[in-house]
């Protein structure tokens, strides 16, 4: 059943893949209404049709708008995180429309075996430092970003599940962030100063009430929200 799932939904991203230089379409989250959030912003994710280059060139200073090209540049090391990129393009976040030309770029990882809800605690700065600031970095056409932790296809069967944990950011705050030492703790403390415009973190209540999450929180000197909120969303794949 878990092997079904999984290969029924990296299908379905890359028949969207192979698509996309016909029309752009986008991806969704979904909700948890028992969710809250530490400076929730939109999750978006899209598809275009735009090759883009990993260069500095300013003509040419976004990433692929492709899933598998972006994969293959941060591969290596979502490996030795243990999770596996699913989802990843671009979007324009002033119109909240599939855009070649989008600035932000929105990827989704997934577990390649079982993730504790301690695991994606811990993976919510691992996987942020996997992409960032290299991204920018790399693509100095890029203004934002975000990523997504999803769920196991074993325990969410949706093609396009609500995430587990999401960190949206803007270059700008990027810049303000100490990279070479961040910690779960430093990150939610970089969240509250810089505001959630530019730098917001998001997980699920079971994430948010481990041990691991709960002490980075006091460390932070942030509180845990326990009003519920919904999960952030975002367009959808198959619209």
């Amino acid at each position: 059943m878990t092997s079904s799932v999984r290969a029924r939904r990296l299908l379905g991203i890359g028949v969207v893949g192979a698509l996309a230089c016909a029309a752009a379409v986008g991806c969704s989250s979904g909700s948890d209404g028992g969710d809250s959030v530490v400076g929730a912003l939109a999750c978006a994710a899209v598809v275009g049709c735009s090759s883009g280059s990993d260069g500095g060139d300013s003509a040419k200073a976004l990433p692929p708008n492709d899933k598998a090209a972006i994969e293959r540049v941060f591969a290596a090391e979502l490996e030795r995180l243990g999770v596996r990129l699913t989802r990843g393009a671009l979007v324009d976040l002033k119109t909240g429309k599939p855009s070649a030309a989008g600035t932000h770029l929105a990827v989704y990882v997934e577990p390649t075996g079982d993730f504790t809800p301690e695991d994606y605690a811990r993976g919510t700065v691992q996987t942020l430092r996997a992409f960032i600031p290299g991204a920018f970095e790399r693509w100095r056409g890029l203004t934002s970003f975000d990523v997504c932790q999803e769920p196991l296809a074993a325990v969410d069967t949706r093609l396009e599940p609500p995430p587990i944990t999401k960190v949206d950011l803007t270059k700008a705050a990027s810049r303000k962030v100490r990279w070479d030492d961040l910690d779960l703790a430093r990150l939610l403390r970089d969240a509250k100063r810089l505001g959630r415009r530019a730098l917001s973190v998001y997980a699920k209540a079971e994430v948010r009430n481990t041990g691991f999450y709960q002490d980075a929180s006091v460390k932070a000197n942030t509180s845990i929200r326990t009003t519920p909120t919904p999960a952030p969303t975002s367009p959808s794949y198959t619209r």
